[in-house]
């Protein structure tokens, strides 16, 4: 939490200092955005099941860029805060600080949670019907994240939560696309690192690869 309200501080402060007048020739748009995302778990293991609802919310400040006097076409850059929450059959257990990992049978619905924080550098190439004076337009942007993950923890069917220090990959990257009229636009990412590090084997010796696929709507503010 004190992580998320100095992301909020620095948004707002980023937020002060990003005002521009509309009337300006590089007129700039969707400077702010949140978006809120079912997970589907890419993967290919036997015996996975995803036997909940995974999800994520996203948001952060992008320095919008304009490539023309126009504003149609232009470049984003900025700083942004995820949460990541994965619902899925995959039981890992810790006992004196050694992990171990295994995929429950699919006869055994067991919710087992794992969440993690996301501190984000996202970056957008943007197309848009926008104008000086038009608060509703079409737009498509094209954007990449790289991700810091953190604050891993895991929150089993049964038994008490702990951390999963070291056990899932720290740097993630993620390919998205977001497109939509006004104020509602469909989202798409692909996180294409998997969640758990290489290292890392089932009891019978398979690498749990979990690809997150974000589908959900992302909102934009100036």
């Amino acid at each position: 939490m004190k992580n998320t309200f100095f992301l909020l501080l620095v948004l707002l402060g980023l937020q002060l200092s990003a005002q521009q007048s509309k009337d300006s020739l590089f007129f700039r748009e969707d400077q702010f955005y949140l978006d809120v995302n079912l997970i589907l778990q890419s993967n290919d293991l036997d015996n996975f099941q995803q036997n909940g609802f995974s999800r994520s919310f996203h948001l952060g400040f992008l320095r919008d860029i304009p490539l023309s006097k126009s504003g149609k076409y232009s470049i984003a850059l900025g700083l942004g805060y995820g949460f990541q929450r994965l619902v899925n059959s995959i039981d890992i257990e810790k006992e004196e600080g050694n992990y171990s990992f295994n995929l429950l049978e699919r006869e055994r619905s067991f919710r087992n949670l794992m969440v993690y924080h996301q501190l984000q550098l996202p970056f957008e190439l943007r197309w848009r019907t926008a104008t000086s004076n038009d608060f509703d337009f079409w737009r498509v942007h094209l954007g990449y994240r790289l991700s810091y993950q953190f604050g891993g923890r895991y929150d089993p069917f049964f038994g008490r939560s702990f951390s999963l220090q070291d056990q899932y990959v720290p740097w993630q990257h993620s390919l998205g696309l977001s497109f939509g009229y006004g104020s509602w636009n469909l989202n798409f990412s692909y996180e294409f690192v998997p969640v758990f590090k290489e290292s890392i084997r089932t009891e019978r010796g398979v690498r749990p690869k979990i690809y997150p696929v974000h589908i959900g709507l992302i909102f934009y503010f100036l």
